[in-house]
């Protein structure tokens, strides 16, 4: 048995587990007195709140508690135990920005299966005890924990029911081996350890002491009085340093009871809360040079960035500047997009002062950096070249564009090629999802389209069409927005290929049938849909929930200060998953193929909204940032493009 470090863990104190109001489907609206009162009051009695990054899907307003209520995240749908089904990558990537925006000092999830191949429970059970799935819960543990960058505690989930096929290991066995091997802490659930020795015929006192114990870091107690001798006895043998209970605060006639029984709880056990220890005491960091750590920097106007494997590289063509880094100094870098300041940078997770500071000095030498408020550093343009201010365009459209050397293969070599590359690389699918949210299906487009879309000829809905900039705030009806979506970004026949994936077809045409668009629909204003921020599933015509809330209050903003937009009824943002055209087109230029895709799609768009009797608009003049923090989107791996919309 390895050693277990359980400094790693600091002392959290006593916490509310947090859950959704009873009925908060993704069709539920209204306020949650327990958000509410936190953020009119703070944490009442508490030392931290709990929650599951789920819950900010139909709860946004939790985003909000981050930088006031110390938090504590868990997780409940990255299923560890689907054997042969890799972790939900947009939930990974979300579930990672909240570790990063609470500061949350470590993160819980349940060694649970709730994933199989095309969907998700949404129930999360324990696995067979085989030992490929000990294996790939394990492996699965060890992907978070260095995805996140948090530390990890692995949860007992409850088993309803005893199952003798495949189980290799006893159930303490399981647990006490996935927790190991992983170098994760445990969470204990009292009432899932309750209902697992019942199911199983064990005495619940043996049947703890099979657990990890040594390992405990948090427990999770549905009735204190009931099980406080457990816990008297957990505080004793454990390193415990959380222990979360839940609790109705919106009922305040309860708080002197709610008062006294964590006072009894921290009386077992005081020590200090881990943001409330004094700071420790550091030297101060050296400065780069002899230049002041307040003073702003920003990137040199006209620096292109290149990527390869591991690495990135800032160059600048007008002065013939190429340096390499390592993509762990791309935040470092990203930082200074916009003036910053040198000790600023320094504070950036996982920086390391002095790695971070040679990186800083070199960036200042080579002139790369330059003092943000210095705007007469920049050499002087000539005022007729049309690319005068597009010099970040001009690196694009040089590195892209093609001579008359230039080589091509045929289908058929290409097709011998991507055959032989499936056998090693599985080709990027065609389609994108959400499984662990809510999923709204959307009317069956085959059966409205003809008396919804009416007679009107393919000429008269060319010459019909037209960009609106005023819209009259009226609703979208599911219908409208059904067809809408399926005749501009639906399949309409699919079929596989044989890279192993599905060529789709779809009423627009795709550079090499990839189809790298996806579309975010934002509803401000559709019958029967809350309005939010959500995904279109192409593979199941539907939608899935991303963010419940009101788009309005910001989308004029995103948009470039268009404030017409926010009466639009529905917004359509496109962007693109490169990953689908890089694995088909290893060269640049398959990004034009990406930018063409979009406009092709955008005439579609307006086409269908005409034959709707609706307006549409198109703007590219958004503001990339805030719809990628909203839509948790990697701007590397999937860039914002442009904005449909459309209303009355």
């Amino acid at each position: 048995m390895q050693n277990f470090d359980s400094s790693r863990f600091p002392e959290a104190g006593v916490g509310l587990e947090y859950h959704l109001p009873h009925g908060a489907g993704a069709g539920s609206a209204g306020l949650d007195p327990t958000i509410e009162r936190i953020l009119d009051e703070g944490l009442p009695y508490f030392d931290y709140l709990e929650f599951q990054p789920t819950h900010c899907i139909l709860q946004p307003r939790l985003n909000e508690l981050g930088g006031r209520v110390p938090v504590l995240l868990h997780s409940s749908s990255l299923s560890l135990g689907s054997v042969g089904i890799e972790m939900d990558r947009e939930f990974l990537r979300m579930t990672r920005r909240l570790c990063d925006r609470t500061s949350s000092p470590w993160l819980a999830e349940h060694i649970s299966w709730s994933r199989f191949q095309g969907g998700d429970t949404q129930h999360f059970i324990l696995p067979s005890l085989a030992r490929e799935v000990a294996d790939t819960v394990v492996a699965n543990a060890i992907e978070l924990q260095a995805f996140t960058r948090t530390p990890l505690v692995l949860e007992n989930a409850p088993r309803l029911f005893s199952m003798d096929i495949g189980q290799e290991l006893s159930e303490g066995g399981f647990i006490c081996s996935v927790v190991e091997r992983s170098d994760s802490g445990f969470l204990l659930d009292l009432d899932s350890a309750i209902s697992t020795a019942r199911a199983l015929g064990y005495d619940l006192r043996d049947y703890l002491r099979s657990l990890p114990l040594q390992r405990l870091i948090e427990v999770h107690i549905g009735d204190p009085r009931r099980d406080w001798d457990i816990l008297r006895q957990l505080l004793q043998c454990a390193p415990l340093k959380a222990v979360t209970i839940e609790w109705d605060i919106a009922d305040r006639a309860e708080d002197p009871q709610l008062s006294a029984l964590i006072k009894e709880i921290k009386a077992l056990r005081p020590e200090p809360l881990f943001w409330q220890a004094a700071p420790v005491a550091s030297a101060p960091a050296p400065t780069v040079g002899a230049v002041d750590g307040q003073s702003l920097f920003e990137l040199r106007p006209g620096t292109w960035l290149g990527f390869a494997h591991q690495a990135f590289s800032l160059r600048d063509r007008r002065r013939g500047l190429d340096l390499e880094l390592s993509t762990e100094f791309l935040p470092l870098v990203r930082h200074f997009l916009c003036p910053r300041t040198l000790d600023s940078a320094l504070l950036l997770p996982g920086a390391l002062q002095g790695e971070s500071l040679a990186v800083l000095q070199e960036l200042i030498e080579l002139g790369l950096l330059q003092p943000g408020q210095s705007q007469g550093l920049a050499e002087p343009e000539d005022a007729g070249d049309i690319w005068a201010h597009w010099q970040d365009a001009l690196d694009f459209y040089l590195g892209t564009r093609t001579q008359t050397a230039t080589p091509y293969i045929s289908v058929a070599q290409m097709e011998e090629q991507l055959a032989g590359k499936a056998l090693q690389q599985r080709q990027p699918s065609a389609f994108k999802d959400y499984f662990s949210h809510p999923f709204l299906a959307l009317d069956n487009p085959l059966l409205a389209s003809a008396p919804a879309l009416g007679q009107q000829g393919l000429v008269d809905t060319l010459s019909d069409r037209e960009t609106c900039r005023t819209f009259d705030g009226s609703p979208l009806s599911a219908r409208q927005l059904s067809l809408l979506l399926y005749y501009t970004w639906g399949a309409t026949q699919m079929r596989r290929n044989p890279m192993g994936d599905f060529f789709l077809k779809k009423t627009s045409a795709s550079g090499g049938s990839l189809h790298a668009i996806e579309v975010y629909p934002i509803l401000l204003n559709v019958q029967g849909f809350e309005a939010g921020l959500y995904h279109y599933s192409v593979r199941r015509h539907g939608l899935e929930l991303l963010s419940r809330e009101d788009p309005r209050a910001w989308i004029g903003a995103a948009c470039g200060e268009q404030d017409w937009i926010s009466k639009t009824a529905v917004v359509f943002l496109s962007t693109a998953r490169l990953e689908r055209l890089a694995w088909k087109y290893p060269g640049s230029r398959a990004l034009r193929v990406a930018l063409m895709d979009c406009g092709h799609l955008s005439q579609s768009f307006a086409l269908v909204a005409t034959a709707l009797g609706l307006k549409s608009c198109t703007t590219a003049a958004l503001r990339d940032e805030t719809f990628e923090t909203r839509l948790g989107l990697d701007y590397l791996r999937e860039p914002v493009f442009l904005l449909n919309g459309a209303g009355g």
